[in-house]
């Protein structure tokens, strides 16, 4: 698949994620969000696993497909319990596209460039999950639940699902499970990963609070961090995972800190506001760290591993953001979390540019 065709699958396959809560109508939102997170983070290992043996474009297509089929069940859904196990199956099913096109294009990367090459992905990710709830009312005024449903989960799909060329098999195709180049750099991705999501999701969840009303700024949906996604990407390029990373965990944790601390909500805002910028650079860099210390037969694992991660923490830390006492008490829960991460980072990182120095500490295959 041409890299254009890999950047659209993404979009299609995060579109009804985000664009769908915000139409729920009669439903409550949470029977549109918490089946997908489920679906979403039980199917990235299982799909994961499946691009290392057959190549990242087959499963992509398959996936697709299979999200077309919930999409159409979801859109005509009447009962709640028929939208809930509509959304379960489109969130399992559009899980096999972001470890597939992660691979695909961490694969494709020249020497140097796995950063860049997956920060076009990352601003896919964000063009979906930002302008999916943008755009979904509007759908929904203009013709309607089940119009909108399919305009923004089957119809996209399927599109993407169609036409093309099928490479012939390669390098991801393995009898077995390959093991990782560098499996303590891989888990030490998926460790910062769930640390950096645990962090962002309890803040996201107590936004309404902290500004005092139910419409949060758009400097609080991080879109301003949306240019470093391409700056933290050639510094981890050129510098290596360890420095970049730790710099951005940084820099959102002492913005987390910070906000908790605020008494007005302008200064909630500029401080709250640098701690979510920071999360959209973090995404290249994580990516990149994963792929090189995977190497190239256990890509797709390795990548389906880091999503299950975040999606996971997400799940969990949203829940357990309610329980807190107070939204001060949730962004100084979020600073620590993304100093956490920061110290990890620093220590298991890959301290060199992506090249021969990067570290190779071969484990043995697991069961």
């Amino acid at each position: 698949m041409a890299r254009s065709r890999l950047l659209l699958a993404t979009v299609a396959a995060y579109l009804p994620a985000a664009a769908l809560p915000a139409i729920a109508g009669p439903h409550d939102p949470a029977l549109l969000v918490v089946p997908f997170c489920l679906g979403f983070a039980a199917g990235f290992p299982l799909w994961g696993r499946a691009v290392d043996r057959v190549g990242p474009e087959r499963i992509i297509r398959a996936a697709l497909v299979a999200a077309t089929a919930a999409g159409i069940l979801v859109a005509f859904a009447h009962a709640a319990g028929v939208l809930a196990a509509g959304r379960l199956l489109q969130g399992a099913a559009a899980a096999g596209v972001p470890p597939a096109v992660q691979a695909a294009m961490a694969a494709r990367a020249g020497e140097g460039r796995t950063g860049r090459a997956l920060s076009g992905m990352m601003l896919a990710v964000a063009a979906a999950t930002l302008g999916g709830p943008a755009i979904a009312p509007t759908l929904r005024d203009l013709g309607g639940w089940t119009a909108a449903a399919l305009l923004l989960g089957p119809l996209p799909t399927l599109a993407c699902a169609v036409g093309g060329r099928i490479r012939p098999r390669n390098v991801f195709d393995s009898p077995t499970v390959a093991e990782y180049e560098d499996r303590r750099g891989v888990r030490a991705g998926w460790l910062v990963s769930a640390l950096v999501l645990a962090g962002q999701w309890t803040v996201l969840t107590r936004l309404a609070e902290a500004v005092g009303h139910a419409a949060a700024p758009a400097a609080l949906t991080g879109v301003a961090g949306l240019p470093l996604v391409v700056l933290a990407a050639q510094s981890s390029d050129r510098r290596g995972p360890r420095s970049t990373m730790t710099v951005i965990l940084a820099t959102g944790a002492a913005g987390f800190g910070a906000a908790a601390a605020t008494s007005t909500a302008a200064a909630f805002i500029a401080t709250a506001g640098l701690g979510l910028a920071a999360y959209w650079a973090y995404l290249p860099v994580v990516a990149a760290q994963v792929q090189q210390a995977a190497g190239n037969q256990a890509r797709g694992r390795a990548a389906g591993g880091l999503y299950a991660s975040m999606w996971a923490s997400a799940a969990a830390s949203g829940a357990a953001a309610a329980l807190a006492p107070s939204w001060h008490f949730v962004l100084l829960g979020a600073g620590v979390c993304w100093a956490t991460a920061a110290v990890v980072a620093a220590k298991e990182f890959a301290g060199s540019p992506q090249s021969a120095r990067w570290p190779r500490r071969p484990q043995p295959s697991p069961s």
